[in-house]
């Protein structure tokens, strides 16, 4: 289990949610990825029909196609799945650039830097390429191997000091790349903050960000942040004593996403004053960040110490316990900073509803969720997970309908809406007005695969087996290998091999 809890969905739209508190601002959202946990069947002889269907909809994957999904992954922030579609379509093509590429840039991402430097040094060694000796150098860096990194960012620098390197924008998991040379006197300049040469390294920055035509606006978004923690530093450093400004570099460097590299700063920060709560809460976000929970966990105790009732303090540790999988602890600590005045409270509430699904308390989750909706700030998402919860779990479809209604007044204008209504309808058992609300989904977006998938049932219901084999079969066309696809493809062979379909084509 990685940072964000991970559920087990058959109709589930993604939600992104943002850690927000005094000292910590990230864009890495958690991502809930939608998945569908089926177990397998016995072995089934195919009918003629089936093995005609199945020609139409089963498509040989290209490689060409998994790398695609992988940069949907990646674009996701699912990196794990990522790294797993490239490593599928580099079986194809063992020395494949882009998948080497790929490959190394998505374990860096995903805080792997051991395992991100092993596919990038191959790929070195077959293609000179400065995006790859950048990304070299960072894993470096969030190695915390910081001698190595200056060596190595020192050496492409004397390498690119007179000319314009090359750049394969195809090598990139996402968009954007143009001169990166700007780029190296950045991670140089990061390099000597480490080093506490805050001169070298201001000077550096400041010209950095008067560059023209730089190449990246994430870079200079980042830049000025490290300007501005020294301004910050700057404006009291007649009153404030040396480890405060330790402490505003290490958040500008968790706000850049360089979480490794804050740590060391974190804990000079620490020795120096060790009843510093707000870097101890810091150094634990950073460790979560790079998957090293048991080190969060300590810090965010060694931070509760100090301050007891400290509500971020509080919501972290129930984070850090529920990647554990320690439920029971995650639950006290989100509900102990949910009344120590946590906000937004839709975080804790999302959280909560999660970590009760995973317990199965299928009837706490759904308070959650409502609570969430009752605050008027609920997406899609919570609406579809908690009309799931009423309609699988406890077999509830009126509170499901009464969900639904309310998601069609905040969302007039989502098919969604009319499809969790139309749902709902069909599990309370009024096929006309599940019939008039699924149509009119698919009206509002002709390729909204779960309403096909809920008018298949529908009519499995009501015994009209065709009709709910061809919205089986279009459900899993447009769902494309998705959780609603596989869906579709279980009750699609489940009918047309139960005793029912074959005395009705006879």
């Amino acid at each position: 289990m990685k940072k964000l809890l991970t559920l087990l969905w058959i109709i589930i739209i993604a939600g992104a949610a943002f850690f927000v508190y005094d000292y910590i601002r990230t864009t890495k959202p958690a991502v809930e990825e939608e998945q569908n946990k089926t177990t397998k069947s016995q072995e089934i002889s195919k009918t003629p029909l089936q093995e005609a269907t199945e020609q139409d909809v089963n498509k040989v994957k290209t490689t060409s196609k998994v790398i695609q999904e992988g940069d949907l992954a990646y674009v996701n922030g699912d990196y794990e799945q990522a790294i797993t579609l490239y490593k599928q379509a580099l079986t194809t093509n063992p020395n494949s650039i882009e998948c080497l590429y790929k490959i190394g840039a998505s374990y860096l991402a995903d805080n792997k830097p051991e395992e991100a430097r092993r596919y990038l040094l191959q790929l070195e060694d077959m293609q000179k390429n400065l995006q790859v000796e950048i990304l070299i150098g960072r894993t470096y860096l969030n190695d915390r191997k910081i001698e190595d990194a200056k060596a190595y960012f020192d050496k492409i620098d004397a390498a690119t000091a007179d000319t314009t390197a090359s750049s394969d924008t195809t090598l990139a998991p996402t968009s954007g790349s143009a001169n990166t040379n700007e780029e190296v006197r950045y991670y140089k300049a990061l390099i000597k903050i480490l080093y506490k040469k805050h001169d070298e390294a201001k000077a550096d920055l400041k010209s950095l960000s008067e560059t023209q035509g730089l190449f990246d606006e994430k870079i200079k978004t980042k830049v000025k942040i490290f300007l501005d923690a020294y301004k910050t530093f700057d404006v009291y450093s007649d009153e404030v004593k040396s480890q405060h400004l330790e402490t505003v570099l290490a958040k500008a460097f968790i706000d850049t996403g360089e979480f490794a590299v804050s740590i060391p700063l974190l804990y000079d920060v620490i020795k120096m004053q060790n009843n510093y709560r707000d870097a101890c809460i810091m150094l634990g976000y950073s460790y979560m960040q790079i998957n090293k929970t048991a080190d969060a966990i300590d810090a965010f105790l060694q931070a509760k110490t100090l301050d007891p009732e400290k509500p971020q303090t509080l919501f972290f540790l129930g984070i850090a316990y529920a990647i554990q999988e320690k439920f029971d602890d995650a639950i006290f600590y989100l509900e102990k900073s949910f009344k120590a005045g946590f906000e937004p409270k839709s975080i804790i509430n999302q959280k909560l509803a999660d970590i009760y699904l995973l317990k199965g308390n299928f009837e706490k989750a759904l308070k959650s969720y409502t609570d969430i909706i009752d605050l008027g700030i609920a997406d899609l998402s919570i609406y579809t997970k908690a009309v799931w919860v009423c309609i699988e779990k406890i077999d509830k479809p009126q509170r499901a309908l009464g969900i639904a209604d309310k998601a069609i007044a905040a969302n007039p204008d989502a098919a969604m809406g009319y499809n969790l209504r139309g749902w709902a309808y069909v599990a309370y058992g009024d096929y006309i007005k599940a019939e008039a609300d699924l149509l009119k989904a698919i009206s509002i977006d002709p390729k909204l695969d779960s309403a096909y998938l809920n008018l298949g049932q529908m009519y499995e219901k009501q015994g009209m087996n065709e009709r709910a084999v061809e919205y089986y079969k279009k459900a899993y066309e447009l769902g494309n290998g998705d959780s609603i696809s596989s869906l579709a493809a279980v009750k699609f062979n489940k009918l047309i091999t139960s005793p029912s379909w074959n005395s009705s084509q006879q």
